[in-house]
């Protein structure tokens, strides 16, 4: 053992030695995926301890660097340290980073690196943090209509505050058929019971957004019918970085966010905090207010442990409302909203701890605890469709036409509800001679409280309980799935996942006789089941990989519709299906990339929820045998690696779906019917260039064939707006800006419009009426990175 005196000599004697040695330059670039230069990132000689930054180029220089052995250090955000090692007497080096930073505060993540896309046996698109500087979107709607294979819904103004997805022809209603996770948790309402989507995470914090379909969902449930959408926040970063994004434009808009974080020079603790406010008043007399604090503290200990801690409180406070348009004031004025004194008010609490833990070089282990709470209170004003004898406050629309008006009456319905959910897991993955084992299990406990307080006047906010009651439930699920290689090309994946879950629904006051009374009814279920998955991939040349999977689709019924408000139990099923895959997928740093997908969705029984929100397509509650089939692709090609233009990113970007069925089987009232928001086609074409350091432009244009609103398939639309064919439409989105590099300092005006040809166009019937798209907006705005 050498003595602390001999230490301290020895070091002495190493640094004599080193500054006897010449001393020399070492030049380099520091690229990232692609080829694209990597600014400010930090630069260290290891031995010598000599430090730099990167230019806006990506390049560097380490002077007076002592001949012999040379490794270098590199620290960037959003990539994991990378160390290199340069010959003896070197002069240059070229350092690419390719492994995105780990999210040590991520529970699950759906894919994090590009070498998984050669892996994964089922469709997967990536919204890239680059794809979301470059768009500047208002909304996550703007960044999802990039997915080939996804409709939406919009009926919650210009910001997406409630997310309405449907992939593959589902009915997008709340999002209800397709998991929707941030940083790996689910976020739905109560995920078992109540999946439904009344907070949306802000698009303006998301690092990326991952979407996955085909077998790999049997991992996360507890939907596996849609998808799974995953929301990723960023990481602290890799040193001290703050970054500052203001934007304004018409109707009111104004964004600011505001985000700091930091880390020890080793990497082991790292913090970052974000701050967003959202607001606007002038789309249809909507006004919004958001403010959305989201905190990550990461800890590593060691090499093998870290911890994560990471805490969202949201707030929101808008006059959504469920009324929409009749024809003759869609006509008249779209902007125009009936119900002006209808207010929403949102409150989220999350926090989730987090640890990983790597058991040996070839197995790790992750474990979590997570809660969340969500306070939903809805006021909204009583109306009438038809004049009813009542002292009417006013009446909006034409009354001359049966169903062209609203009468709105002098009271109120307030649907309060909250919800609060439980939930811990762990996750084992373990590489072996043979492929790559993966197992976990998640506990999840939801209780909900749902009340109607009826109010004497339009605006009331408090009154008369008229209904009261606590939904509560437990599910404890688990998988396995094991990825089997064959040789150094194939894959092959099967896998299962358990589930049991138990639903209680305690109603402890309701009408009696059109009375409301305090009552004590209260009725449990349960389901158990079981769902497999296989998924098969064979990477050939040139990292292209062709891919098929089966695996079974599953939803529980919700607790409000399985079991009733006399307590009785309904034994609806779950939602079954099997669902297929099979396409082909060329992934990696090439000129082009893309997919191409085959797909078919078998329902034994899909269960159309009956709720206010779904509007005229929630006529029945057990769907019965549905039928989903079609394809869709996506291509990407990179101009600038044709033509090789250092410095420049040019794109193209096309996708595209095809759903020729998508329909009722085996139904009594609407078998052989097309399911209701189920296009026949979508459609869009991006095209893309930026300079590193300078211009950037982007024209984004999608198109949405006509579909229908209801299940009758009625063409011709109804006075009311709540039926009738929602024709074809297309929107376009611009953005331009411009980035100005100061040493660590960036720079970045920029000015957007969405809609940019002001298309007029219907994107939802329901909930009661028509809902219009997002009118043009132009906004403008600044970017301060640092």
């Amino acid at each position: 053992m050498i003595k602390p005196s001999w230490r301290v000599g020895c070091a002495a004697a190493a640094l004599l030695f080193c500054a006897s040695l010449p001393a020399r330059d070492i030049s380099g670039q520091v690229t990232g995926p692609g080829g694209f230069p990597v600014a400010t990132a930090t630069v260290k000689a290891v031995e010598s301890e000599v430090v730099t930054r990167t230019d806006s180029l990506g390049n560097f220089t380490l002077s007076g660097i002592p001949e012999g052995s040379l490794t270098v250090r590199v620290v960037a955000p959003d990539f994991e340290p990378v160390e290199v090692t340069g010959s003896a007497d070197a002069a240059e080096l070229a350092i690419e980073l390719t492994e995105l930073r780990r999210n040590a505060a991520t529970i699950e993540v759906v894919a994090t690196v590009e070498d998984l896309r050669t892996a994964i046996p089922g469709s997967l698109h990536i919204v890239s943090k680059a794809d979301l500087d470059a768009a500047k979107p208002l909304d996550a709607n703007e960044v999802l209509r990039r997915v080939p294979g996804i409709n939406l819904r919009e009926d919650s103004g210009p910001v997406a505050m409630r997310l309405n997805i449907g992939m593959r022809g589902l009915n997008p209603n709340r999002s209800r058929k397709v998991l929707i996770l941030e940083d790996g948790i689910p976020i739905a309402l109560a995920p078992y019971g109540e999946p439904d989507m009344y907070y949306s995470p802000p698009i303006e914090r998301m690092s990326r957004v991952e979407i996955l379909k085909g077998s790999g969902q049997i991992a996360h449930g507890p939907q596996t019918v849609g998808g799974v959408v995953n929301f990723v926040t960023p990481d602290p970063p890799s040193r001290f970085h703050g970054e500052v994004d203001v934007e304004g434009g018409q109707r009111g808009v104004f964004v600011g966010e505001a985000s700091l974080g930091a880390s020890k020079r080793d990497q082991s603790i790292g913090w970052i905090t974000n701050y967003l406010h959202k607001q606007g008043d002038g789309w249809r007399s909507f006004f919004y207010d958001i403010e959305d604090v989201q905190t990550k503290f990461s800890f590593r200990p060691s090499q093998r442990h870290t911890l994560a801690i990471k805490a969202v409180v949201y707030d929101e406070i808008s006059n959504s409302t469920y009324v929409g348009l009749t024809q003759p004031m869609f006509e008249r004025d779209p902007n125009l909203n009936a119900v002006p004194s209808d207010a929403l008010d949102v409150e989220r609490r999350s926090g989730s701890l987090s640890h990983a833990v790597t058991v040996s070089p070839a197995s790790t282990l992750s474990s979590s605890a997570f809660l969340y709470s969500t306070k939903r209170y809805w006021g909204r004003q009583d109306f009438d469709r038809t004049d009813r004898g009542r002292d009417y406050l006013g009446v909006v629309g034409d009354p001359s036409l049966s169903g062209g008006a609203l009468y709105l009456r002098n009271s109120a319905g307030n649907r309060n509800r909250e919800f609060d959910v439980y939930g811990a897991q762990s996750n084992f993955s373990r590489q072996h001679r043979h492929g790559q084992l993966d197992l976990g299990a998640r506990y999840i406990y939801e209780k909900a409280r749902d009340r109607r307080i009826n109010g004497d006047v339009f605006d009331a906010r408090a009154g008369v309980t008229r209904d009261d009651e606590f939904r509560y439930g437990r599910a404890f699920a688990g998988y396995v799935q094991n990825q089997f290689k064959i040789g150094s090309r194939i894959s092959l994946t099967p896998g299962a996942r358990f589930v049991r879950y138990r639903q209680e629904r305690h109603i402890v006051r309701k009408r009696v006789q059109g009375v409301p009374t305090d009552v004590n009814i209260r009725k449990d279920n349960g389901v158990t089941t079981v769902i497999p998955g296989l998924g098969f991939s064979i990477r050939t040349v040139n990292d292209l990989t062709l891919f098929a999977g089966v695996h079974r689709g599953f939803a529980p019924p919700g607790t409000k519709i399985a079991i009733n408000s006399n307590g009785e139990n309904l034994e609806l099923d779950s939602e079954l299906s099997w669902n297929y895959e099979a396409g082909v997928r060329l992934a990696g740093q090439r000129a082009v990339s893309g997919e191409f997908t085959l797909f078919r969705m078998d329902f034994s029984n899909q269960i159309i929820t009956a709720a206010e929100s779904g509007g005229a397509t929630t006529t029945v509650t057990n769907g019965g045998a549905t039928m989903h089939q079609g394809f869709e692709s996506s291509a990407k090609i990179h101009w600038n690696r044709v033509a090789d233009l250092p410095g420049w990113s040019v794109y193209t970007d096309f996708r595209h779906m095809y759903l020729p069925v998508a329909e009722f089987r085996n139904n009594e009232l609407y078998g052989g019917n097309r399911l209701p928001y189920a296009p026949r086609q979508t459609f869009g074409v991006l095209f893309g260039a930026k300079q590193f350091g300078g211009l950037s432009f982007q024209l984004d244009l999608n198109a949405v064939a006509g579909q229908f609103g209801d299940n009758r398939e009625t063409l011709e639309p109804s006075n009311d707006g709540t039926v009738g064919l929602l024709p074809a439409y297309q929107v376009a989105n611009l953005a331009v800006g411009y980035e100005i590099r100061r040493e660590a300092w960036l720079f970045e005006p920029y000015f957007t419009i969405k809609n940019a040809f002001d298309q007029l166009y219907i994107s939802s019937r329901a909930p009661q009426g028509i809902q219009p798209g997002l009118f043009r907006q132009v906004n403008g705005g600044l970017r301060i990175s640092f």
